[in-house]
């Protein structure tokens, strides 16, 4: 929520002479369905849809409009870049704010982390603007700034990155006080020709920006980086090595999660100078679905874990799944995409996991990536490769635990729609 006033301070600093009538934004939004009255729409053209197709429409009923193309309207605000536009008035809000501003980025790990993050800011009693769902990215970032409420005293912002340079941009708009990154795995690393240039990429959160670097010096990369950093700017260190009472404590909670507990805590400890009631944080967060939810479908239970998938976060949870579950195990696993030229070795190598682990049980391998290495693993009996997880549905045991992890690519969701398994 903010005032006309912001949005012409946006369009001079992009050269553009804007004059509205005073009023209130009342919210942001790149979907037309969203748009109430006093809101601001900004047209982008999709691949399918032309958000200018709305632009008549939503002026007539009062809307602010912005986008590329020509309308003749006081309230439209013709660009030559929508989301430069977006990102100019995003850093115009983010300067008015004077609260806590926190920022979570990582290969895996990044949502939960965000919000427990925001669950143990709201224990300590302060009002909290936080990311919703994906909106981590070039669009979705600036749009969770823009629809802060005037009441917030901290914001909590997840930071997604496929490429070097993304978190450079978004941390300039963002302007963290605080930083943290969860870990640095193979996430997207077919778009680096390393894991050491993904590492790069990751750590432009603490290099372009000045917030209190909340870093994990059992990282090895991050802990170089805290080496040639020291002294130079404020850093507060905390170690994955320190998980073991925190594991114990919180011995419900599968692994990956108790190290997400970790990296929030750290984070918001530095920030706030408290330590929030971690049991009440927890009970307080509400986690997003498919990511390690349980669901029973007659003899069937189900960890699902499949709103996404890269080497790391699927080797945690095949590491959590056997040990919480010693027998009757079967695995349903996606393909992980985004990995390039380093796919066929990184599936291989969770392949590879399992058979060292000893595991005889099922395997289920879904879609192009596992295809790619089939005859390789021709003489795994327990292994079986499909397309898609319709195809696989006809197979499984009627009974057992079942792990569904994978890329959302994949729709492994869907095997409860499908008749063989829905409810």
């Amino acid at each position: 929520m903010f005032s006309t006033l912001l949005v012409e301070r946006a369009a001079e600093r992009l050269g553009i002479k804007v004059k509205l009538e005073p009023a209130i934004i009342s919210g942001c939004y790149i979907d037309s369905r969203a748009c109430g009255n006093n809101s601001l729409f900004f047209a982008f053209k999709g691949e399918k849809v032309d958000g200018h197709t709305f632009v008549p429409e939503l002026l007539k009923r009062g809307v602010i409009c912005v986008g590329t193309e020509d309308f003749d309207d006081k309230n439209y605000i013709k660009v030559s870049d929508t989301a430069e536009f977006m990102a100019a008035l995003a850093k115009e809000r983010r300067s008015l704010f004077k609260g806590l501003v926190l920022c979570v980025t990582g290969s895996s790990g990044k949502t939960s982390t965000r919000q427990l993050v925001a669950s143990m800011l709201r224990e300590l009693k302060l009002r909290v603007h936080a990311t919703s769902g994906n909106l981590n990215n070039h669009l979705g970032m600036p749009l969770v700034i823009l629809n802060m409420p005037l009441y917030c005293e901290a914001l909590v912002l997840e930071i997604g990155m496929n490429h070097a340079g993304e978190l450079k941009h978004l941390v300039g708009i963002a302007e963290p006080d605080f930083g943290a990154i969860t870990n640095i795995g193979t996430a997207h690393i077919g778009n680096f020709g390393s894991q050491a240039e993904l590492a790069q990429a990751k750590l432009e959160i603490f290099d372009y920006s000045h917030a209190v670097a909340v870093a994990d010096i059992s990282d090895p990369y991050i802990s170089k980086w805290v080496s040639e950093n020291e002294g130079k700017r404020k850093i507060v260190k905390y170690s994955k090595n320190e998980l073991g009472n925190l594991a114990e404590e919180y011995s419900g909670l599968p692994d990956f999660m108790v190290e997400n507990l970790l990296t929030a805590k750290s984070l918001v400890t530095a920030a706030t100078g408290r330590m929030p009631d971690l049991r009440k944080s927890i009970d307080g967060c509400e986690l997003p679905a498919m990511r390690g939810e349980i669901r029973t479908v007659g003899k069937r239970l189900f960890v699902v874990d499949c709103y996404n998938a890269n080497p790391a976060s699927m080797q945690k949870s095949i590491d959590n799944f056997l040990r919480r579950y010693t027998s009757d195990n079967v695995f349903i696993l996606g393909s992980m995409f985004e990995l390039g030229g380093f796919s066929c070795e990184m599936h291989r190598m969770i392949l590879d996991n399992l058979i060292g682990a000893g595991v005889k049980s099922p395997v289920f391998l879904i879609g192009p990536e596992f295809d790619k290495i089939k005859n390789e693993y021709a003489n795994q009996k327990n292994m079986s490769f499909f397309s898609d997880i319709s195809e696989a549905a006809k197979y499984l045991p009627a009974e057992g635990n079942f792990l569904l992890k994978g890329s959302r690519g994949n729709r492994l969701e869907t095997i409860f729609t499908l008749p063989e398994v829905k409810e």
